[in-house]
C-alpha cells in the first residue's frame, strides 16, 4: 500500500494473506444459481427440445457445444481466481520471510556492535514508486 507523502510502498504480509484467504472463502461459500454445477445442468438442453427436423438437430448440437465452451471458460475463470489466491499467499510468504531475514541480520549486526537489538517487525519497504 502506498501512503501519501511517503517514500516507496509498504507491504503488509498479514493483509496480503487475509486477501488470499477471503478470496478462498468467497469461492468456497458460494452456492446456488451461477455456480459451475448450476451452469452445467441448466445448459444441458436435450436434443429433443429442438425438434426432429434437420435444422433443429443442428441447433441442438450448437447449443450443446456452446454450453461445453461456456462451462470450460467458467472453470478456467475459477481456476484462475484460485491461482491468484495462491500467488498472493506466496507473495505474503516471501515478504514475511524477507522481513524475518532482514530483522535477523539487523539484530546480528546490533549484537556484534554491542548495541541494543531492535525489536518488533518492520514492514517490507520498497523504493519503487507507483505509476500514475
Amino acid at each position: 500500500m502506498t501512503t501519501p507523502g511517503s517514500r516507496g510502498t509498504e507491504y503488509d504480509h498479514t493483509r496480503i494473506r487475509d486477501v488470499a484467504r477471503q478470496m478462498r472463502r468467497e469461492l468456497a461459500s458460494y452456492s446456488g444459481p451461477g455456480t459451475l454445477p448450476d451452469l452445467t445442468s441448466r445448459g444441458k438442453v436435450p436434443a429433443a427440445a429442438f425438434g426432429t427436423w434437420d435444422t433443429a438437430q443442428v441447433m441442438g448440437k450448437t447449443v450443446e457445444q456452446g454450453n461445453i465452451q461456456i462451462v470450460r471458460a467458467y472453470q478456467q475463470f475459477l481456476d484462475g481466481f484460485l491461482s491468484v489466491a495462491n500467488a498472493l499467499e506466496k507473495v505474503a510468504d516471501n515478504y514475511r520471510d524477507a522481513d524475518e531475514k532482514t530483522l535477523a541480520g539487523i539484530r546480528s549486526v546490533g549484537r556484534r556492535a554491542g548495541g541494543p537489538a531492535p525489536s518488533g517487525t518492520a514492514p517490507t519497504r520498497s523504493t519503487v514508486q507507483p505509476m500514475e
